[in-house]
């Protein structure tokens, strides 16, 4: 598929989708949700792509949604993000159900939509300019895109309060310290270490990679009872796998296996 605000690419079993409007910051407009929405769907449904890289255009990962763009209509002063609040409410929905690990790569500010994406990411490593906003309450709005679950459980609930009544912004530094993202790197470093950590996912088995993900997602809601049958019904499918016998194999004659995601 060809996208106008997005570029996507595969490359040794990795995906790419960049936010690609760098003289806006990579602000989100209608196209621009419509446009991810289908990237994201595309990339899950690659046999050949393990793990998808998330990252931005230019100096920003995305200044959220497009004001200047959203607040043309009948009047100046009517917000029109209506027509596009349906389906991108369930954009976190959309990236927490796939099969793929998503690292976000934060090349730069990500405020906003932006940020409530980088949170529905899994992993999540950021260049030393990178700034996190969450603005919200700064323009008369509630956090959405899965905002109010995600954060919390990345940082706890009384720091995610104060980043939200307070919409500060985060340095890259500050939100390694409260857990917010997982590795701060040099700006000129990022690409390089965002893709070596995705060669190495990619390098395992599918199967119990895409199992492994849903695992400890349902695990932040669920009983220690039901995750254990989760977990041997997990195993067990494993067991019966290609990819199982290829990896006890490449033990047993000390090479690297070579998964098939069969």
């Amino acid at each position: 598929m060809n996208y106008s605000t997005l570029l996507v690419e595969k490359k040794e079993n990795i995906g790419t989708i960049k936010f690609n409007r760098p003289d806006k910051l990579n602000a989100l407009n209608a196209l621009a949700f419509e446009e991810f929405i289908a990237a994201l769907h595309e990339v899950d449904r690659d046999n050949e792509i393990r793990v998808v890289i998330i990252t931005g255009a230019g100096r920003a990962f995305s200044a959220g949604l497009d004001l200047e763009e959203a607040t043309k209509g009948p009047s100046e002063s009517d917000l029109q993000v209506a027509p596009i609040q349906d389906s991108l409410a369930w954009i976190p929905q959309i990236m927490r159900d796939m099969k793929k690990p998503i690292i976000a790569a934060l090349n730069g500010a990500a405020a906003g939509g932006g940020f409530t994406i980088a949170l529905a990411c899994d992993i999540r490593i950021a260049s030393e300019e990178a700034r996190l906003v969450a603005p919200f309450l700064r323009v008369g709005l509630v956090p959405e895109l899965g905002s109010t679950y995600n954060l919390p459980r990345l940082i706890g609930i009384a720091k995610a309060c104060e980043l939200i009544f307070t919409g500060k912004a985060v340095t890259a530094k500050e939100a390694k310290e409260i857990g917010l993202v997982n590795e701060v790197v040099p700006k000129d470093e990022l690409d390089s270490f965002t893709w070596k950590m995705a060669t190495e996912i990619a390098k395992m088995a599918p199967i119990p990679l895409q199992l492994a993900k849903r695992a400890l997602y349902q695990g932040l809601d669920s009983q220690l009872a039901v995750q254990v049958q989760f977990e041997q019904l997990s195993q067990s499918t494993c067991f019966k796998s290609e990819d199982y016998k290829e990896g006890m194999k490449a033990f047993l004659e000390k090479r690297s296996p070579v998964f098939k995601g069969k």
